[in-house]
């Protein structure tokens, strides 16, 4: 295609443009082949015809004609035209706008690294958040260890002086009732040339033999010679049994102390008997005193009851109030009937209390005399490898009284102060049934033939007579 002159063109240009009209600026027409819209075309030539021919030199007019087989070329340069870009086609943004994008990248960069920074720093204080709790947590669990076993380093020393404790409460017990016998069996040595001061010499020779653990027993209790009947002096003497005596008149016949409580006893019956034999009847209470046992350094006039009191206090295993009257009950009724031997005392025991056939003609530990059941005694006469350590330590722990009741209801508290607590009548009388006396498991457990032999005198009434 030729390129026209450049009078050709203003002709062209000049001839092409209407008439411009007064008061307002002409808009030329569409004339690139229908393509540019009507912004376009204002916004290239809102001019007169003679500055067109004026600013329009024919080489830009040729790149006119030429992009107008490109219609995306003529808008893209009245594009940039119109936004006041370049208009020679070399699609190249003005510096200006260089500038700007550049100065929104830098500013879009800095965010991004001070995100990134601030980011790093989260990252950073969270992790040391974590290692200060995981220290925290180890510090935490290191002082529970050490907290842990100070505490129970500190329980078994309690309990190591807990033991130690009761050890000498129980020694103390035992030496107070110790000293209390002494006491009752040198009663009355006030003159030596006293036939009665020389009987209770007597007593407390036999006290000290029995002590010692000479053969003996309490129903055959010495007697001190004259001196010049050819015996030494001193000298202690076997009465020999009567031949017809009543059956509340003939003791056990007790062998020699095999426990500290079977000495106390065995000591103070020896010393009553031979009081009862110089100074005539003993008086002692018609039913037991409970204040030794209920109060620790209380002491009546009634010496059974002290005694007794002394000995089942310092039992740390009878623990309940139920199983320490029952106990101290029938020790309070079987030691009052070995020293007075009378036929009243003998009623008030109950029968499966008294002693057995076997228990009067065979030499027995003192123990078994208060053991509750009659069969279980003479097994365990008949069996003397069973010892007071085997038998006592699993029976003391296991055996108890049936009575669903409020533990407090076994007594009867003083109306006034002049009055002693009395055991109730009813737990009285209930303790007076066999049937409510049993042994737990571990007592089965270890003595089965004997948990069957309870069984079996479970059912023996109140009025049984001597086996």
């Amino acid at each position: 295609m030729a390129t026209p002159s450049g009078g050709s063109i203003n002709s062209f240009v000049a001839n092409s443009m209407p008439p411009p009209m007064s008061g307002a600026a002409s808009s030329p027409p569409n004339f690139i082949g229908g393509i540019g819209g009507p912004s376009s075309v204002s916004s290239v030539a809102a001019t007169s015809p003679g500055s067109v021919t004026s600013t329009t030199s024919p080489a830009s007019v040729s790149s006119v004609l030429d992009s107008a087989a490109t219609p995306s070329a003529v808008v893209y340069g009245l594009g940039n035209a119109a936004s006041g870009g370049s208009t020679d086609g070399s699609n190249q943004p003005a510096p200006g706008a260089a500038s700007s994008s550049a100065a929104s990248a830098s500013t879009l960069s800095a965010k991004e690294v001070e995100l990134q920074r601030k980011r790093a720093r989260d990252r950073k204080s969270q992790q040391a958040m974590r290692d200060r709790t995981k220290w925290t947590i180890f510090n935490l669990n290191e002082q529970v260890a050490f907290l842990t076993q100070m505490l129970s380093d500190r329980a078994r020393d309690v309990n190591l002086l807990n033991s130690r404790m009761r050890m000498l409460e129980t020694e103390n017990s035992q030496l107070r009732a110790q000293n209390a016998a002494l006491q009752l069996s040198l009663m009355g040595s006030q003159q030596p040339n006293d036939p009665a001061a020389a009987a209770a010499a007597g007593a407390a020779a036999a006290s000290a033999a029995l002590a010692a653990g000479a053969t003996g027993t309490s129903g055959s209790i010495g007697a001190i010679l004259p001196a010049g009947d050819g015996s030494s002096q001193g000298q202690v003497a076997v009465q020999k049994p009567e031949v017809m005596k009543k059956p509340w008149e003939i003791p056990p016949v007790d062998g020699p102390p095999t426990c500290l409580s079977d000495q106390i006893l065995q000591g103070f019956i020896t010393s009553k008997v031979h009081q009862r034999s110089v100074d005539g009847a003993l008086t002692f209470g018609f039913k037991p005193n409970l204040c030794s046992l209920l109060e620790k350094d209380r002491r009546t006039s009634d010496a059974i009851s002290d005694i007794v009191g002394d000995i089942v206090r310092s039992y740390f295993e009878i623990d309940t109030l139920p199983k320490q009257v029952a106990v101290f009950y029938i020790m309070c009724s079987l030691l009052k009937w070995m020293v007075l031997l009378d036929q009243p005392s003998w009623d008030l025991l109950p029968s499966w209390l008294r002693p057995t056939q076997l228990q009067v003609t065979t030499p027995h530990a003192a123990w078994i005399d208060r053991i509750p059941w009659p069969t279980v005694r003479n097994y365990l006469i008949a069996h003397p490898d069973i010892t007071l350590d085997h038998f006592a330590a699993v029976y003391s722990t296991s055996f108890s009284i049936r009575w669903p009741y409020d533990p407090t209801h076994v007594l009867l508290k003083a109306v006034s102060p002049e009055e002693d607590v009395t055991i109730n009548p009813v737990y009285e009388e209930h303790i007076r049934q066999l049937s409510n006396w049993e042994v737990g498991k571990a007592f089965r457990d270890r003595y089965p033939e004997i948990a069957e032999i309870i069984d079996r005198d479970a059912n023996i009434s109140n009025d049984l007579t001597t086996l």
